[in-house]
């Protein structure tokens, strides 16, 4: 059981390093001295353009340019090899009003 039991604290270490991670990007996001006092070129014109500086993404709505170009493709349904048969209803009464099993039964009470 030692194995699951060190398995088990590397899942939290590593749960609690990403926390910790999270904690201070937004505290850096909602302080701009902050954020200036920990990252020097934060002024930059390029700054946060090319995914450099996670509070700028943060700030400004997340990570678009990773999201993917979604393109619409015009596709026709192509007419089959063969001809196909389209089954047709030739029975036209319900299968639960014909007679059955149950044709002749007593009435059901009230």
């Amino acid at each position: 059981m030692t194995n699951g039991s060190s398995l088990r604290r590397f899942w939290t270490f590593t749960t609690l390093v990403v926390l910790a991670q999270l904690f201070v990007v937004q505290v850096m996001a909602a302080s701009p001295k902050v954020h200036e006092c920990l990252h020097h070129h934060h002024d930059h014109s390029d700054h946060g353009q090319d995914s450099e500086c996670v509070v700028t993404l943060m700030l400004h709505g997340g990570y678009a340019s990773v999201a993917p170009d979604v393109v619409p493709v015009e596709k026709t349904a192509e007419s089959p090899q063969f001809w196909v048969t389209v089954p047709q209803a030739t029975d036209t009464v319900a299968s639960h009003l014909r007679g059955g099993v149950l044709a002749h039964a007593p009435p059901r009470g009230p």
